[in-house]
């Protein structure tokens, strides 16, 4: 009965999250209260309180399976030596849905709350030590990776590519940042 009890909560906590993913993700941890959280997973504020705690508590576990999901995409990235193209081919193949992104961003926006910023700072330290440790990138290379990633991000989630008729000086940017033409075209 016990293991019952546990697969049943364990499932609830995977609803919770998957939810809590995708409200996080739109309306970050500042916009996001627990009550939204529980009417997107169907149950009660109370159980998700119960199965997580605090608000605190579950958007780090958010901010925990974005980050993982990340780490774990780039890990699967092995380069005899680092070339930026490859590694941009190799994981924009194995791309990360806009939800995980999104996560992403909201942690990092949320960096005030002491155990988000930490949290937040420790994941950039893993992803910029994965670049170093398998692709055999050189510091210098990691470092500009990670901007240009970053920089990427912050332009998809701010919608240019969707608003470069509002914003036409945008269209050489994103551009650059997407590696490609077809905003252009």
């Amino acid at each position: 009965m016990a293991e019952t009890t546990h697969l049943k909560r364990a499932k609830r906590q995977e609803l919770v999250l998957d939810a809590a993913m995708r409200v996080f993700a739109r309306g970050g941890y500042f916009g996001t209260t627990t009550t939204q959280v529980a009417e997107a997973a169907g149950i009660s504020q109370g159980y998700v309180l119960h199965l997580f705690g605090t608000k605190e508590a579950l958007f780090l576990a958010v901010l925990e399976r974005a980050g993982d999901a990340i780490v774990d995409q780039m890990r699967r990235i092995r380069l005899e030596e680092f070339d930026l193209e490859n590694f941009d081919a190799l994981y924009a193949r194995t791309a990360l849905d806009d939800t995980v992104m999104g996560v992403l961003l909201q942690g990092f926006a949320t960096c005030s709350v002491p155990s988000v910023g930490a949290y937040v700072r420790e994941l950039l330290s893993q992803m910029y030590a994965v670049l170093l440790e398998h692709t055999k990138a050189t510091p210098e290379q990691a470092r500009d990776y990670l901007a240009r990633g970053l920089l990427i991000n912050t332009v998809l989630a701010m919608g240019f590519p969707d608003h470069l008729d509002e914003h036409p000086w945008a269209t050489p940017l994103v551009d650059v940042m997407l590696g490609s033409d077809e905003t252009s075209a």
